[in-house]
Parts: C-alpha cells; structure tokens; sequence
C-alpha cells in the first residue's frame, strides 16, 4: 500500500504541468509560509542521502521498504513536494507517519551531517495546514477537542482532576504566590483509566517523602499534541494559557508525568518558561533516591525490562535515572533488551500517532513487546503514558497477558515502598 502511495507520489511530480516552477511562484495565503517553505529546503539540502537512518527509523522498519520511508526518505519527500508545488493528502500520509522518535537524527549526530530531520517534518506539518491540507481524520477530531475542552479526548474539563478524589491535594490556584512545586498530571494520566493509576502513584511516592506539591484544577494540555501536528497557532494558544496560569500560581517547578510534556515544556515553550524548572517525575525521583527520600520497605520479585520512551531518551538523554531507580528496588533484577537506550524501538505512539492508524506490516508495540518477552522478564516497565498504553494493548493483541505485565516505574516504586491501600 505504502509503495504504491509513494510511486504514485513521484509520478505525479515528474509529470505535473507545474514542476518546473519554483515554490517562490505560488500564491501564498500567509505572510509566514515563503520563510516556512525555504526554512525545510535548508534543513533538508544538508541530507547528504547515507540512509543510515533508514537502519534505525520504526516506521521503516514495518513498512514496505520504499524509499518514502526512513528519515531522509520522508523529508526528501517533503523538499520535492515544495520545490515541485506538491503540497497535498499523498504528501500528508507520509509526513504524518513519522513517529517523531528521533532515531533519524541520533545516528545522523553521531555519524554524519547531523541534519534536523524530525524539525523539518514537523514544519512539513505546519506547512501542510497553511496549504489547507487537514492532518488525518482521527487527528482532526483531537485537535478539535484540544481547541474546546483542552484535552485531546474529547473529555469535560470539570472532570480534569477526578483521578485525584480522595488524595487530599492542594490546588495551586488556591495557594499564594512563591516557590510551589507543580505536578502537571497531562491529559492522558487524567483522563485515561488505566494511567490515572500512575497519577496516584506519582501523588503518592511525592506525599510519601514529604514533598509539597500541588496540582491545577483548571489545567489543559501542554499543547505537544497539536504541535507535533502542525497546529502551531493552536499549540501557541495553549502555551499562552498555561503560561499564564503557571505565572498566576506562582509555580518554580514543574513535574510532568509524560516525557512529551517534559520535552514540549523545555524546548517548545516560549522564554518565560525559563524562569521555571522543568523535570520529568523520573528525574525528581532520582534526586530524592539520592537524598534517602524514598524507602523500599517491600521487595518486588519481579524480572523487570525497561522500554526507553523516546522523549525521555533519545530526545533528553534521560537513560540512566530510570535504571537506577528500579535497581533500587529489593528483590527486582533488572534486564535489558537487546535494543535499548539510544537504540531503543519507539512504540509507535509519538508524532500524533495515538491519534491515528496505518497499514504497516506489524505494529511497533507489539514488535517491543516480543522483544521484551525474549528476555524472560515478566514485566515491561516504562515511564511514559503513550508507551503504557500501546504496550498494555499489543499484549492483549498477542495473548500474552499470562506471560508479561506493564507496569509504569511509578507504580513499582509505589508498590515498592508499601504505600497501597
């Protein structure tokens, strides 16, 4: 499918009645779309075509092989789709295949011109909706729910902190201004039931080494979702509205429970953000295990395998916290896969892929899973919700629910430290 979707794609540049013009030659609806177009030409004409990354991009990996696939397969896709005025839905099915894992440009770093990969497919996006061209219809009903209830579930805001019934919280809102430690809970911990249980663990190990803390009633997405995309103006909306509310509370931490927060929160955010430090709750966990703040009172007879969440590890380098926290637990021995760290496989969920489905030859969670079961570990750890999700659900694609569990860290450092009820 994939194959024919790319030939057709090439086809049709090779014999448009337009691909001798240039892209300066058409129409532009908006002021910023000349500076957008020749901004990827820039990043993308550094690619000096190795296809080293195809031997480490995810989608590559289940697609058909062709030649639209891999890093620098999607991005020459895009250079010739704006130098040949192709802007359009076959263009759009490829860029919004991309993962946004990273894999691409951690190899190009290390072996070749180090070119921007994920930033220029990422303003392929952007540049797809300035052309009129929507992303795919499940992902146009999460950026619909984004712009009207500040989630991309499409749930009531008044519902936001549900999960949090019984725990006795503070709301930031309430407190006074100056120092306060905010835990950005995200949407998929909020709304989902099955991550709402690592929202709880997390509240629970913070109350547990006595860490004040305290969560926003009226919280809303951090705006990666729309900004992975293309959404920009929507994801600016957004950023406008959390920043305001993180300057109204007073906030000078924030802890996330999503890797995609953490990394949108510190790179994506405008320089207000900086006055505020930004961690994921696998970091916070580290220092306070350093401090002694986290006791184990029980042991976890458990084989443990840890999936690398993208965000967290090829996008911020956060590989060994998370290791040395589950060493840490009595009674777990910890093991890893064979692609692990920077080499790790995405589970498929980043770049606006929860929000979507393709036809590929397998699907990467259930790839990672197989690969976790090869270990001999009974259990697959992550710390990212995406991750939690798809894996828990390609175990139940793949009957193996009586062979692996998954669990977040949080929730074994929980069970770790005897707080369940």
């Amino acid at each position: 499918m994939m194959r024919a979707v790319a030939i057709k794609f090439f086809w049709e540049l090779a014999h448009s009645p337009d691909s001798v013009k240039v892209d300066m030659e058409m129409e532009q609806p908006f002021e910023n779309e000349d500076f957008l177009r020749q901004e990827i030409l820039d990043i993308v004409s550094k690619c000096v075509k190795c296809r080293f990354c195809f031997s480490r991009c995810p989608v590559y990996e289940v697609s058909d092989g062709w030649v639209t696939q891999g890093g620098s397969g999607i991005t020459q896709s895009l250079y010739y789709g704006i130098k040949f005025n192709h802007i359009d839905r076959t263009l759009r099915d490829i860029l919004m295949r991309c993962t946004t894992c990273r894999s691409c440009e951690e190899i190009c770093d290390r072996l070749m011109a180090g070119v921007s990969l994920v930033k220029a497919i990422t303003k392929g996006r952007q540049l797809l909706l300035l052309q009129g061209i929507d992303p795919l219809r499940e992902q146009q009903r999460a950026l619909e729910s984004l712009q009207l209830f500040g989630n991309p579930y499409g749930k009531p805001p008044s519902k936001r902190t549900a999960w949090a019934r019984g725990l006795d919280l503070k709301r930031l809102e309430e407190a006074p201004r100056g120092g306060c430690l905010l835990y950005h809970v995200g949407c998929t911990a909020s709304y989902d039931d099955r991550v709402q249980k690592v929202a709880r663990s997390i509240s629970g190990i913070l109350q547990a080494a006595g860490v004040p803390f305290g969560i926003l009633e009226q919280e809303r997405c951090s705006g990666e979702t729309a900004l992975v995309m293309g959404e920009r103006a929507l994801f600016e909306d957004l950023a406008e509205q959390n920043l305001q509310r993180f300057g109204k509370a007073g906030i000078s931490q924030i802890l996330t429970t999503s890797p995609h927060d953490f990394n949108c929160f510190l790179k994506d955010y405008p320089d207000q953000v900086r006055k505020i430090e930004i961690m994921h709750y696998i970091q916070f966990f580290s220092g306070l295990a350093d401090q002694g703040r986290l006791v184990f009172e029980r042991e976890i007879p458990r084989k443990v395998t840890y999936q690398d969440p993208c965000y967290l590890g090829k996008h911020n380098q956060v590989y060994e916290e998370p290791r040395k926290l589950l060493a840490a637990v009595p009674g777990l021995e910890l093991v890893e896969m064979k692609r692990n760290r920077q080499e790790s496989l995405c589970c498929g969920g980043g770049g606006g892929r929860m929000w979507a489905d393709f036809d590929e030859a397998a699907r990467l969670a259930e790839i990672r899973v197989l690969e976790a079961l090869e270990t001999g570990a009974d259990t697959l750890a992550t710390a990212c919700p995406f991750c939690l999700v798809n894996f828990e659900d390609a175990v139940k694609v793949l009957d193996k629910e009586d062979s692996i569990v998954v669990r977040d860290v949080s929730e074994i450092l929980f069970e770790a430290m005897n707080l369940g009820g």
